[in-house]
């Protein structure tokens, strides 16, 4: 007898992102719901009953992170939510921690990848890895020293994003003397893990 397919409710306004994560996910056998905003969350949870929520952090209506920190606090769902997200994992590590989201996975164009990390955190073998930034293992890439494109377009940084003129730069020390010429390698240093989990990370 066949197990029942998983199921996974998905909240981005953006209708490209949707389809390409529900398309990944069903290839892989997975049922996707999907909400092009936050309003009626709520209802699709009771509607749905899903395994894992997926939340884009980014979004006009109400932001990701909000949403996430009011859904946990009323206990509107009991599955694990997740941020899905292109924000830079610094960012997405902290809105972990503040929101007491489960983790958070990075946008991918390689549904094999997006489907690993989502069953991870459905069966919980997610909660098993050590968490820490330092040890969380970095993406292969596509190539040596690229990232795989994504599909997901990505979005304009609002004015609020940007820290005030009077503050960039405020943290690094004063230039003493110039800096001696070093020969770098001619590809990129791998880039930063696209996992999250459990507080200790857009």
């Amino acid at each position: 007898m066949n197990a029942p397919r998983r199921r996974v409710l998905f909240v981005d306004d953006s209708e490209t992102c949707r389809e390409v994560v529900k398309q990944q996910l069903q290839l892989r056998g997975y049922d996707v719901t999907t909400l092009d905003s936050p309003f009626g969350f709520g209802a699709a949870v009771a509607r749905t009953n899903p395994d894992l929520v997926l939340v884009d952090v980014y979004m006009p209506a109400l932001d990701g992170g909000k949403l996430v920190e009011v859904a946990i606090q009323k206990g509107i769902c009991s599955c694990p939510i997740v941020f899905l997200s292109e924000r830079p994992v610094r960012e997405l590590q902290s809105l972990v921690l503040s929101t007491k989201a489960a983790g958070f996975i990075v946008k991918t164009s390689d549904g094999d990848e997006l489907a690993r990390q989502v069953a991870e955190y459905i069966e919980g073998t997610w909660q098993k890895r050590d968490r820490s930034p330092e040890s969380m293992r970095p993406p292969a890439p596509s190539a040596l020293g690229q990232k795989p494109a994504s599909p997901f377009p990505r979005p304009p940084m609002r004015p609020s994003d940007a820290p005030p003129a009077s503050k960039r730069g405020a943290d690094l020390p004063p230039l003493t003397q110039r800096a001696p010429q070093i020969d770098r390698p001619t590809f990129d240093a791998p880039p930063q893990s696209q996992r999250g989990g459990w507080p200790r990370k857009t």
